[in-house]
């Protein structure tokens, strides 16, 4: 039946020529991501998406990422831990569920990949200079403490709502002093107005330029680079 109700149906044309392309790319991903086999995985509209993973994927073999920092374990937690089986590498992925950090430790144990994933069980707490909760700051010491990190992954905490539309803010903050020259940081969820905002807080505040060309994957990447972002993390608040 038709919509007689213009702007009803402009929105219906307008989410169909975002969705569509959406899941087209979604598809091939999940071909992709076949070839990393396993067991199965229960996908849910809370995780990763496909090409979203696989964007991360693609980045780790040609940045030759090493040392992965992923705030929000889930699914992408075992694909990427599939793919550094064969290879160098080690993924400190930080959750703040205790109940999800079981249930993803023990995907990770089914396949004996425990070696290449840490579990970093850290809960939320007030961050008052960033007004908002994070994960627990001294927890997250074996991190800061390990080699630079060269990719750092910001998919966690839970950011819906109007009030957690910053919650991921302080990923970037928290770690601009060990991310190593040339490091990737890949911001999922990035159709939301809270993600959009950081994006915008982070270019402004640490000199960095987020890829959006890949929005059909639902993430963006932006490189640190040697010189300018370095000075600009020395000099953020």
């Amino acid at each position: 039946m038709r919509d007689k109700d213009p702007r009803r149906a402009a929105r219906r044309l307008w989410r169909l020529s975002y969705e569509v392309p959406q899941i087209a790319h979604d598809q091939i991903a999940l071909q992709q991501l076949s070839r990393l086999p396993g067991a199965y995985l229960p996908w849910s509209s809370a995780a990763m998406r496909p090409g979203g993973v696989v964007a991360i994927l693609n980045d780790i073999l040609i940045g030759c990422r090493r040392t992965i920092v992923e705030c929000g374990s889930g699914i992408s937690t075992v694909f990427i831990a599939r793919l550094l089986r064969e290879r160098e590498g080690h993924v400190y992925s930080i959750e703040h569920d205790p109940q999800w950090a079981d249930i993803v430790e023990s995907w990770l144990e089914a396949e004996d990949l425990t070696d290449r994933v840490t579990i970093v069980r850290a809960p939320l707490e007030s961050a008052e200079r960033w007004e908002t909760e994070w994960y627990a700051a001294d927890l997250l010491d074996p991190i800061t403490a390990g080699p630079p990190i060269d990719m750092l992954i910001v998919d966690g905490p839970v950011a819906q709502g109007s009030r957690l539309g910053l919650a991921r803010y302080p990923a970037l903050p928290f770690f601009r002093g060990v991310l190593a020259p040339g490091a990737s940081v890949i911001l999922d969820d990035i159709g939301r107005a809270g993600e959009q905002q950081v994006m915008g807080r982070w270019e402004g505040e640490f000199a960095i330029s987020f890829e959006r060309s890949a929005e059909e994957a639902g993430t963006a990447t932006a490189l640190v680079s040697p010189g300018a972002a370095r000075t600009a993390f020395a000099s953020a608040p």
